[in-house]
Formats: C-alpha cells, sequence, structure tokens
C-alpha cells in the first residue's frame, strides 16, 4: 500500500511503539514494535475529491475520517508531535500510569489526534500499565478505539 500511496503523490506515517513483553518457555522474548494507533494510518496529501476517491480504492481502506466530503484534517505539527513522542516511548505499552480504570469511567484523551476527546472505558485497567478500550463519541456515532493507559485521565 505505500508504494501505491507514493504513486499518487502521498505519504503514509504510521506512528508505531513498542509492545507487550513476552515469555515463551521461561525466556523472554524482544519486544515488537506495533502500530499505535490500530485500525488508522495518517496520510499525508494535497486533499482534492480525485485524491480522496483514489485513497477510497485503495485495498483494506474502508473509510477516511471525517468522510470523504470532510475529512479529519490533522495538523503538521500535532503528527510531527505523535511522531516524536511514539520515538521517545511515551506511548510504549510498558509505560507506567498511576491511573486505574473501571469499566464505565469517564476519561479524557490527553493526547495523539483524539486529543480532548471524551470517552466512556469499555474494558478496565488497574495494572497501571498496558491499554484500555475507550468508546469515543466520533462524528455522530460511537466507535471503540484502544487507547494506551498512559494517555488518559479521568473525568
Amino acid at each position: 500500500m505505500e508504494t501505491v500511496l507514493k504513486d499518487i503523490g502521498a505519504e503514509a506515517l504510521v506512528p508505531m511503539r513498542k509492545g507487550k513483553q513476552r515469555r515463551r518457555r521461561g525466556r523472554m522474548l524482544p519486544v515488537r514494535d506495533e502500530v499505535l494507533m490500530t485500525g488508522y494510518v495518517l496520510v499525508r496529501f494535497v486533499s482534492t475529491a480525485r485524491a480522496l476517491r483514489g485513497l477510497l480504492r485503495l485495498d483494506h481502506v474502508i473509510a477516511i475520517l471525517g468522510g470523504w466530503e470532510t475529512p479529519y484534517p490533522v495538523s503538521d505539527d500535532k503528527v510531527a508531535q505523535i511522531m516524536r513522542k511514539a520515538d521517545n516511548g511515551d506511548f510504549d505499552y510498558e509505560r507506567h500510569s498511576d491511573v486505574e480504570v473501571a469499566a464505565g469511567d469517564r476519561v479524557i484523551i490527553g493526547d495523539g489526534i483524539f486529543e480532548g476527546q471524551i470517552g466512556t472505558v469499555v474494558t478496565p485497567n488497574s495494572k497501571g500499565k498496558g491499554d484500555v478500550v475507550v468508546e469515543v463519541d466520533l462524528f455522530g456515532r460511537l466507535t471503540p478505539m484502544v487507547v494506551p493507559l498512559a494517555v488518559i485521565a479521568k473525568v
């Protein structure tokens, strides 16, 4: 998909983070990099109707966030900030957080492209590290998303 995007003059940005530590047969396996925002890819391109139609025709592209008529824009500064924080390990799975959440708690996302969104916790987390599933109202419908525990705060 990345080469197809380059062919149409677009650039794909996928922030990565260090994943969960795993053991196999008593040995620690090397930590693997994983995608920060599961299901989302940041694409930088000149937004025209033709380019948006081209994006929708790509394999595995289901939709454009916000719809093709009014796509959800993310500023270059915000993308650079997210990429820098991902490289610094601010979103890593093993990063410790003092936040403990239970199912049904209201939380606010404090970082990333969905910064400032308020949602409801679906999966609890009292370990102090890892991810939680938060249901956020995006564009008129509730959308579940996996969010690192390190970037949320209780409301």
